[in-house]
C-alpha cells in the first residue's frame, strides 16, 4: 500500500482547490443553522454546524409581521453566523429565509436590516423553492423513484412529489409546527379538545393537497428538525444499533408511543427526554399530529427519515452535482469524497470492486444475492483500506468503523452494515459473537451468514485481483474454477492459491480448481 506517496498526492489535490468548502445560512421560523460542507466528488459533507433558535415565528405581530423582539434575535444571530464564516474563512456561502420571513410583511425590511448589520445577503425563498432545495437535498443521498418528501418546519410544511426520480410537484402549506402550537395549544400539557381540534385542521388540509398530486407514493421521506428530532428519541428509546438517524425507518407506531409518553409531560419535563432537546420542547407535539396525520393520509406506516434536507440541496446546486441519480452513483461518488479526506487509493478499491463482483455474480445464486447486496460489497471493496488512514495493522477493523460512520449515500442501513461487517471480515478474521445482538433489529441472523459471504468474496478478490481473474462454478456447482487474462509474470501475494482456496471451502463448501498457473 503506497500510503506515503498517496497521501502526497491527496495534500496537492487539496492546495489545487478540487476539494472546497461551501457555506450555508438557512434561517427559519423556529431555529437558524449555519453548515460548513466539504464538496468533492459531486458530493458534499457537513464539517462544521452552527446552531441558534431565534424563533422568528413566534408572537407576530399585527398582520403577520415579524415582532421586534424576534427581529433583534434574529439579527444577532446573523451577525453570529457571520464572525463564523469569517473566521473559517469560507470563501463562498449562501443565506436563505424561510416561512417566517415569507410570510411576514416586514420581511423585506428584516433581510435590508441584516445585510447593513452584518453584511449578510439574506435571499427569502418561495415556498416552491424551499420544496425543491429539500428535494435535491434528499436526491443527494438517496435514489429516488416515487415518493414523496415532506419538509416540516417551524412555520409551513413542504410536499415535494416525485416521479420517475423527478420534481413533479410541491406545495407549501401553514402547517409548521410553531405556527400550529401557537394557535391550537393553549395549555401545557394540551387538553384533549386541543388535541382534537389541531388533528381535524390537519387532516383536512392534507387530504385537500394529497388528492390534488394524485397517484400513489411508494415511500414518504422526511427531512426537518422535527423529524429527526423524532428519530433521536425513538432510537433512545428502542436503543437502536445505530446512532446516525438517516435511514431510520420512523413508524406510526414509534410516533404513537412518542405521543403517549410526552402528551401527558409539561414541556420542562419533554426536555430532559433524549432526542428531543429544549429548542423544540414545546412544538413537538404539533410535529406528532402534522406527521401521524400525513403517515396516514399516504397509506404508509413509516417515514424515511434522511439527514440531508434543504442546506445540502442548496450546497449541491452550488457545485453542479448531476441529480437525481441512481444509488450506486451516489455510492461511488461517496467513496471518492472519502478517498479525498481519507487519502487512501481508489483505483485499487475499484480493482478489487470488480473482482468482487464478477466472483459474487458467479456465487450469489447459492445465497441469494440479489442488487443489495452487490452494492455493499461495493462499497466495502472500495473502501476496504480506508482504515489505513488510522492504523496499517488494523485497517480493516478501523475500514469497518468509517464505513458505518461516514456519509455513504446511496445505501440504507442494512447495507451500511452488511459493507461494514464484509469490510471487517475481509482478512479472514471471525464474525464477533456480539453482532447476532447488537445490530438487531436491522441485521437478522441470514444476514450474517450474508455478510460472512460477503466477506470471503472479498478477501479472494483483494488477493487475486491483480492476475485479472476469472470465474466459473464447474462439476455439477461443487468446483471454483480459476483463470487468469493477466501476464505471466504478475505478482500475487505468497501461498495465494492456499489463502484463496480456505475461504471459498469454509464459507461456500466448495472446491478451488487453478485452470492454469
Amino acid at each position: 500500500m503506497e500510503r506515503a506517496r498517496h497521501v502526497s498526492a491527496e495534500r496537492e489535490r487539496h492546495r489545487n482547490g478540487e476539494a472546497r468548502t461551501v457555506g450555508v445560512i438557512d434561517i427559519g421560523s423556529n431555529t437558524a443553522r449555519f453548515v460548513q460542507f466539504e464538496a468533492a466528488a459531486e458530493t458534499v459533507r457537513a464539517v462544521y454546524e452552527a446552531k441558534d433558535v431565534p424563533r422568528l415565528g413566534l408572537a407576530p405581530g399585527p398582520g403577520g409581521q415579524l415582532s421586534d423582539a424576534a427581529r433583534a434575535r434574529g439579527v444577532a444571530t446573523l451577525r453570529r453566523f457571520a464572525r463564523i464564516v469569517r473566521s473559517l474563512g469560507v470563501t463562498k456561502t449562501f443565506a436563505v429565509a424561510t416561512s417566517a420571513v415569507r410570510d411576514a410583511p416586514n420581511g423585506p425590511e428584516f433581510v435590508h436590516e441584516v445585510e447593513r448589520t452584518s453584511g449578510v445577503l439574506l435571499r427569502i425563498l418561495s415556498g416552491a423553492e424551499e420544496a425543491r432545495y429539500g428535494y435535491l437535498g434528499v436526491a443527494g443521498a438517496w435514489e429516488l423513484e416515487n415518493d414523496l418528501v415532506l419538509d416540516l418546519g417551524g412555520g409551513s410544511l413542504q410536499l415535494a412529489q416525485v416521479r420517475s426520480g423527478t420534481l413533479r410537484n410541491s406545495v407549501s402549506l401553514p402547517l409548521g409546527v410553531l405556527r400550529l402550537f401557537q394557535r391550537y395549544f393553549e395549555h401545557d400539557p394540551p387538553k384533549r379538545r386541543e388535541w382534537d381540534e389541531l388533528r381535524a385542521h390537519v387532516r383536512t388540509t392534507l387530504t385537500s393537497v394529497l388528492e390534488a398530486f394524485g397517484g400513489t407514493s411508494t415511500r414518504l421521506i422526511g427531512i426537518g428538525g422535527t423529524v429527526r428530532a423524532l428519530a433521536r428519541a425513538s432510537v433512545e428509546m428502542r436503543q437502536y444499533p445505530l446512532r446516525r438517524v438517516h435511514g431510520y425507518a420512523l413508524t406510526d407506531h414509534d410516533m404513537e408511543a412518542l405521543r403517549e409518553l410526552l402528551s401527558e409531560m409539561p414541556t420542562a419535563k419533554r426536555r430532559a427526554v433524549p432526542g428531543i432537546g429544549g429548542d423544540r420542547a414545546d412544538v413537538i407535539l404539533a410535529g406528532i399530529v402534522v406527521l401521524q396525520e400525513l403517515v396516514r393520509a399516504v397509506g404508509v406506516d413509516r417515514i424515511l427519515v434522511s439527514g440531508t434536507g434543504i442546506r445540502e440541496g442548496i450546497a449541491l446546486e452550488a457545485i453542479g452535482a448531476k441529480l437525481p441519480v441512481s444509488a450506486d452513483v451516489l455510492t461511488e461518488r461517496s467513496a471518492a469524497a472519502a478517498a479525498e479526506s481519507f487519502a487512501f487509493r481508489l483505483d485499487h478499491g475499484r480493482e478489487v470492486a470488480e473482482t468482487a463482483r464478477a466472483l459474487f455474480d458467479v456465487l450469489a445464486p447459492r445465497f441469494g444475492g440479489g442488487p443489495t447486496e452487490a452494492r455493499a460489497l461495493r462499497v466495502a471493496a472500495l473502501m476496504h483500506d480506508a482504515g489505513t488512514a488510522i492504523d496499517l495493522w488494523n485497517h480493516a477493523h478501523h475500514s469497518a468503523y468509517l464505513i458505518q460512520n461516514y456519509p455513504i449515500w446511496g445505501l440504507d442501513q442494512r447495507e451500511v452494515l452488511l459493507a461494514s461487517m464484509a469490510t471487517y471480515l475481509h482478512e479472514g478474521d471471525a464474525p464477533p459473537s456480539e453482532w447476532k445482538k447488537d445490530f438487531l433489529p436491522i441485521i437478522r441472523p441470514p444476514d450474517l451468514e450474508t455478510a460472512d459471504r460477503l466477506g470471503a468474496i472479498l478477501e479472494v478478490a483483494e488477493m487475486l485481483s491483480p492476475a485479472r481473474p476469472r470465474f466459473a462454478l464447474t462439476g455439477s456447482g461443487r468446483t471454483l474454477s480459476l483463470s487468469f487474462s493477466a501476464p505471466v509474470d504478475t505478482t500475487l501475494p505468497p501461498r495465494w492459491a492456499e489463502k484463496s482456496r480456505k475461504p471459498m471451502e469454509r464459507v461456500f463448501g466448495l472446491e478451488v480448481r487453478l485452470r492454469d498457473a
